[in-house]
């Protein structure tokens, strides 16, 4: 009588798939959250202090920021974008900072007390932050 081919998976095949499945999620959770946050890396922070004395001194320079918003200001021209104040925490003082989501960003959903990552640039003219990039935080 000829012998019949075990079937069933053994203790150690169980672990290598488990263990093939668990560094798959991991790298899919590493890769998703790097690509999102990636072109926020080497930028450095916005000093408050230093922009509320002199915003002209930091003019062309990109930053990055998070902040709470705290309103749309509805005086800005809407063809060059949306204009926000956000609160911005520095050590121990909160600040709004005027932050200007421009028309290419128009299709992010901004609302009042939602808090964002942003990464802006000084504009020389105005002092105005004008957004890059940003994330829901």
């Amino acid at each position: 009588m000829a012998r019949r081919a075990k079937s069933s998976l053994s203790p150690v095949h169980i672990v290598i798939i488990v263990a093939a499945v668990a560094v798959f999620i991991w790298g899919g959770y590493t890769l998703m959250h790097r690509t999102s946050g990636a072109s926020f890396n080497g930028t450095a922070q916005l000093s408050v202090r230093e922009y509320m004395e002199n915003s002209n001194a930091l003019s062309g320079n990109t930053y990055q920021i998070e902040g709470t918003i705290e309103e749309r200001l509805d005086n800005w021209r809407s063809a060059e974008g949306r204009l926000f104040s956000v609160l911005v925490e520095d050590s121990s003082d909160t600040s709004p900072l005027p932050v200007l989501v421009p028309q290419r960003l128009n299709s992010t959903n901004i609302q009042r007390g939602q808090r964002f990552k942003f990464k802006v640039t000084v504009q020389a003219e105005s002092g105005v932050l004008e957004v890059e990039e940003l994330t829901k935080s």
